[in-house]
């Protein structure tokens, strides 16, 4: 029973994160598209709840990955912890405070808060995405078995991405257009890392949909 409970928990987790992603990437997709605050927002909203997602599907990993491996599980699952309030108290700073400005904070004053290539919240959001990237890596050496050669080695192709997203802030000038606004640049490079965490959400719903070994 408590095995079954586990996968249940881990299944909707995957699946949440997969679904997550998708509309991230249709987010990015329609900020490029129409050019309004309303892809950017939609993303804040489907990335502020995917951060949970991912947290509960790690903390489901962590209690299938076998005893010899269980210190890089407990690794992978602390480095989802330390990413998801990075990513949500920014998403829900940018929703909150940045898009409505309910105390009337003077423009100048704003933009240091708000979610651009260059800005104090830019950084903290890479440096949340690389603990997101340090999860996947550690999670890579906790699945022995060959049917999840497929997740093991995407799981090791995110985790390599962990470098370029530290650099991403000091890089910021080549997400920046003219106007000091974010530039397409980054929603393609966004939309790479969709195509690349969705497949792992989706194996992982795999992962749980198996029974353990």
């Amino acid at each position: 029973m408590h095995d079954h409970l586990v996968n249940k928990i881990g299944t909707g987790a995957a699946v949440a994160a997969a679904a997550e992603t998708a509309l991230f990437a249709e987010s990015l997709v329609l900020g490029m598209a129409v050019k309004s605050a309303a892809g950017p927002i939609a993303g804040f909203i489907v990335s502020f709840f995917l951060a949970p997602s991912v947290v509960v599907m790690m903390a489901a990993a962590y209690y299938r990955t076998p005893a010899d491996r269980k210190i890089v599980g407990l690794l992978a699952l602390a480095a989802a912890v330390l990413y998801a309030p990075f990513c949500m108290g920014n998403y829900l700073i940018q929703l909150a405070v940045v898009s409505t400005n309910p105390i009337g904070i003077r423009p100048e004053t704003l933009k240091l808060i708000s979610f651009i290539p260059g800005s104090p919240a830019f950084a903290l959001d890479m440096l949340g995405y690389a603990f997101l990237c340090l999860t996947t890596l550690a999670a890579a050496f906790t699945l022995p078995d060959p049917r999840d050669r497929a997740l093991r080695v995407l799981c090791l192709v995110h985790g390599a991405l962990v470098l370029p997203t530290l650099a991403a802030p000091v890089m910021s000038g080549m997400y920046r257009s003219g106007d000091g606004g974010a530039n397409d640049i980054g929603n393609w490079v966004l939309l790479f890392w969709c195509a690349i965490y969705a497949p792992i959400a989706v194996l992982f719903a795999r992962y749980f949909g198996r029974k353990k070994t």
